[in-house]
């Protein structure tokens, strides 16, 4: 894609193709992720594992999110830390499985789910991942600044959200105790509007699994309230956007 052509320049968040087959696929497997750990019994064979699943996911979460940012033409160079965030995941789910934490089937389903976002970000952004320290530093170095091997991942990495207090019988599942604690309802669903203008609840259900779409129709509402977010239609028709 040519960058200086102002036609072509445009976010990833724009692009309705990674949108559907990345961000949302993302998210959902992360909800799945949190939702599955919510069950394991938490003894201290497993504790340790849980934690190490628990902010992998987040950190695929996060770069996930950090993702939608790049434009389209810069997204080959700067992808990578999204890439390296899924395989990470997907060795603390091997482990997870070899320590007895994740029997057979659910390693089979965490492993597909994250291979499907994997393989659209090889088909789109191929760069091949490197096969050693030295060229992953030489990859995500800039000439100027040889030295600073992680400058890349932490600029386009969000900072963490701070827990949230949920109130008292407001949870529409397990895993909406573990993953909403860890990021901030309201900010979850503004990042879908951002990422896809005038969704519907069915379209933000789709992307945030482990919250009933009552809950999103009452956060929508408080966020209509502080001038947020808008909504356009009525009832079953509504569509709702961030407000500019």
């Amino acid at each position: 894609m040519d960058k200086d052509n102002p036609f072509a320049v445009k976010r990833l968040s724009a692009n309705n193709e990674y949108y559907s087959n990345v961000f949302k696929k993302t998210e959902r497997t992360v909800s799945v992720v949190f939702y599955i750990l919510s069950y394991i019994e938490r003894n201290e064979q497993t504790e340790f594992h849980i934690k190490v699943m628990s902010e992998k996911a987040m950190q695929v979460h996060e770069a996930s999110l950090a993702s939608l940012s790049l434009y389209e033409y810069e997204a080959r160079e700067k992808i990578f830390p999204f890439q390296q965030a899924l395989v990470a995941l997907e060795g603390a789910f091997r482990i997870g499985n070899a320590a007895r934490v994740l029997n057979d089937e659910v390693l089979v389903l965490l492993l597909t789910e994250v291979d499907l976002v994997q393989r659209y970000l090889r088909n789109h952004f191929a760069i091949q991942l490197p096969q050693s320290v030295r060229e992953y530093n030489s990859l995500i170095a800039s000439p100027s600044e040889p030295s600073r091997p992680n400058r890349l991942y932490r600029e386009n990495i969000a900072p963490r959200a701070s827990r949230v207090n949920i109130p008292k019988g407001d949870i529409s599942s397990d895993a909406h105790m573990v993953y909403s604690q860890l990021v901030d309802r309201s900010a979850r669903i503004k990042t879908v509007l951002e990422a896809k203008p005038e969704a519907t609840i069915k379209d933000i259900a789709e992307v945030i699994t482990d919250v009933s779409e009552k809950t999103i129709q009452r956060e929508l509402n408080s966020l209509i309230e502080k001038g947020q977010v808008i909504r356009q239609g009525e009832r079953r028709w509504s569509k709702y956007s961030i407000a500019k």
